[in-house]
């Protein structure tokens, strides 16, 4: 098949590989001039691990990365919130600290060698299904040649959503958060977050030769009044209620460098619409506080090559892969849109519920089963979870 992918992310790049080394003829089309990565760093959890082992680029990624046996959280008395770690499930289970410029630059690369075509500075901002296929219509005007159907990866604030009519509802979270990248010693082994109330969050995640992604939360509106402050009132701030960051954020000199992101959830009724299918951010956008958003896009991307590849027509491949999908897809939306508000928001009730309730579910064995198998990615609904077979 003549296959189009809107959007050079981690969902599109994968994508273009898997459906490139079938056999079809793929195009990638990316808005920027330049392909490259945005973001600092990603979870990679268990079931993220497993796609990058059948993509066959695991081991390059796992030996540029860090392993993480642990995911804590405390607050600012010191008082630990939560702290689960993978081997309480399964000791072979760990979570991986990836750059996400790292992983991106292998998955560009397996697109390229598996003969996927790249076209670069062609923002796509619609699509016109004809009788016999579908033509993609760029920024520029014009419009592309005609493809059997479209994989929409364009992320969370997808344009094609709106173009396809699909049902879908959203909420733009008043939360975003800065972000940066730089060495950091302190901590290795285990994602480190630190809560004060629900106003305050700030985590340092290790992703590999020595460095770590660094996120603080906080509202467009913060983040407008930090920069009239200075930031080196912001940078105290910051380390009195997480002193680990200390290496990283004085090598820093400035807010220009870091990025500032926002966040936004969608639910769609249905991931696909005649000739064109979503996946990844572009399907399913939500706030990264399960820290899912790639995992479940490499996830995504695996299944719906399966699917393609099982049946041999579009129409069927997609609905095979919603019938497979939906319920995992629906159930880590709405935890993770339920879970959201307890780290970000402006209330304390919320704040004072979960700094009650956290640590009694993590240390109950039943409940820090079911968290463990949410965190990994193995729930495939409310009352159902897999766990793939260990090699």
């Amino acid at each position: 098949m003549k296959i189009a992918i809107a959007g050079c992310g981690i969902a599109g790049t994968a994508a273009a590989s898997l459906l490139a080394a079938q056999g079809h003829e793929v195009t990638l089309f990316e808005q920027a001039v330049h392909c490259g990565p945005v973001g600092a760093g990603i979870l990679i959890q268990p079931i993220g691990q497993r796609v990058l082992q059948q993509l066959g680029i695991y081991d390059a990624i796992a030996t540029q990365s860090a392993r993480l046996n642990a995911i804590e959280a405390i607050r600012e008395s010191g008082k630990r919130l939560i702290r689960l770690e993978y081997q309480r499930l399964d000791p072979h289970l760990f979570g991986l600290g990836v750059h996400r410029g790292r992983l991106f630059a292998a998955l560009l690369d397996l697109a390229k060698q598996a003969g996927a075509q790249i076209r670069e500075g062609a923002r796509v901002i619609g699509y016109q299904v004809q009788n016999t296929g579908v033509m993609l219509q760029l920024e520029n005007g014009e419009y592309s040649e005609r493809f059997d159907f479209i994989i929409a990866t364009d992320g969370s604030r997808s344009v094609l959503r709106t173009a396809a009519g699909i049902m879908q509802k959203g909420v733009e979270y008043e939360y975003g958060a800065l972000w940066a990248t730089g060495n950091c010693s302190a901590i290795r082994d285990h994602l480190l977050q630190m809560v004060s109330g629900t106003r305050k969050l700030v985590g340092m995640l290790p992703i590999g030769q020595g460095e770590c992604s660094f996120f603080w939360g906080l509202t467009a509106s913060q983040f407008a009044r930090y920069q009239q402050q200075g930031f080196e009132s912001w940078k105290q701030e910051v380390l009195k209620l997480c002193p680990q960051a200390e290496e990283l954020l004085n090598a820093t000199h400035g807010f220009q460098d870091y990025t500032f992101t926002t966040y936004r959830s969608v639910a769609m009724r249905r991931w696909h619409a005649e000739r064109i299918i979503f996946l990844g951010d572009a399907a399913h956008p939500t706030s990264p506080h399960l820290g899912q958003g790639a995992n479940l896009a490499l996830e995504d991307v695996w299944v719906f090559a399966e699917c393609l590849q099982q049946t041999a027509d579009f129409e069927a491949a997609c609905r095979k892969y919603e019938l497979l999908r939906k319920n995992k897809l629906r159930f880590y939306q709405r935890i993770t849109g339920w879970l959201s508000p307890f780290f970000q928001s402006s209330g304390v009730i919320k704040g004072w519920g979960r700094d009650l309730c956290l640590p009694v579910m993590s240390q109950t064995p039943l409940l820090r089963e079911q968290m463990l198998k949410t965190l990994c990615g193995f729930k495939t609904g409310w009352l159902h979870s897999r766990l793939p077979e260990q090699k």
